[in-house]
């Protein structure tokens, strides 16, 4: 039995937030937003909608793109940090709300941008052991909740956005292949939220410069494989500022390691799967690294491969 990754459907909602209108709320020029930050816009859910109501959208568009045998779905997982309730968890109540059946699990997970990476592992690992058949991935983080408007270090990068992955054992889609993940000691403060989200850009940024790239270099050599035996790098897209210079780490070109989110933002655990629904179709025998890194300092990196 491979469980493989078989569609990702999406939801980045339509409304935005210019960042040019806000340059002199912070002393900033547009040439810091678009080359350094790289977000011109971020994509804003409406007043009134949280993950679940995301989520459901992003289901939606799934089943527009693959057949999505809801009854037949033996687990759902939902990557959140924000959701609309302390209980019961958001996979609990989506289960309700997509009519799933008695015999599926449910758990969410609290994750933020390493969550998409880290709840393909868990979910594959979880159908690999029980036999399952079919299972959903959901990651929602509507940062939009927790931003302090005012505050120059997160205002101008966070967008909302939700995805939904269907996993099954059959068919052509993206087999996990192996996960490197960690946590690197003492660094749990670069990214803190209490009544606002707090984030220490300089210590993200240098966390993500040490860990990333040798947690590439593991994987890599644990599978006896090169960087040009990659066809495309899916980072989270922390800053284009963060992705510069892993790319120049790792001797990537623009192709091979992109980067999305100028016109939506930094949508957290549902980064990776966007870039990845764009760019879904491959010859057999692809093979991609997947690599979210953020709060914790946490970091997890995929090795996919396209059966």
């Amino acid at each position: 039995m491979t469980p493989r990754l078989v569609g990702i459907g999406t939801h980045v909602p339509p409304r935005r937030d210019a960042n040019l209108d806000r340059l002199d709320d912070f002393g900033l020029d547009e040439a810091f937003v678009v080359e350094k930050l790289g977000v011109r816009q971020r994509a804003r859910k409406e007043d009134g909608e949280g993950v679940v109501d995301l989520c459901l959208k992003a289901v939606a568009d799934m089943a527009t793109r693959q057949a999505l045998p809801l009854a037949q779905v033996e687990l759902l997982c939902v990557v959140t940090q924000n959701p609309d309730r302390r209980i019961p968890h958001a996979a609990a109540t989506l289960h309700d709300r997509l009519g799933l059946g008695g015999h599926c699990m449910t758990f969410d997970i609290s994750q933020g941008c390493a969550g998409f990476t880290h709840g393909l592992e868990i979910v594959v690992a979880v159908m690999r052991q029980r036999g399952l058949h079919h299972a959903l991935l959901l990651t929602g983080d509507p940062y939009s909740t927790i931003v302090d408007p005012a505050d120059r270090n997160t205002a101008l990068l966070f967008g909302d956005a939700a995805t939904a992955s269907y996993l099954c054992d059959e068919g052509p889609g993206w087999a996990l292949r192996d996960t490197d993940a960690g946590t690197r000691p003492g660094t749990s403060a670069c990214l803190q939220c209490d009544d606002h989200l707090r984030m220490d850009g300089r210590a993200v940024l240098m966390n993500a410069a040490h860990e990333v790239p040798a947690s590439v270099e593991r994987l890599l050599r644990r599978q006896g494989l090169a960087r040009d035996d990659i066809d495309t790098f899916l980072f989270h897209p922390g800053s284009l500022r963060i992705l510069e210079l892993l790319r120049s780490t790792l001797n990537l070109d623009a192709a091979r390691a992109p980067f999305d989110i100028l016109d939506y933002g930094n949508t957290v655990s549902s980064s990776i799967p966007l870039m990845l629904s764009s760019r879904f179709a491959a010859r057999p025998g692809a093979k991609r690294v997947l690599s979210g890194f953020g709060v914790g300092f946490s970091w997890a990196t995929s090795l996919i491969e396209s059966i």
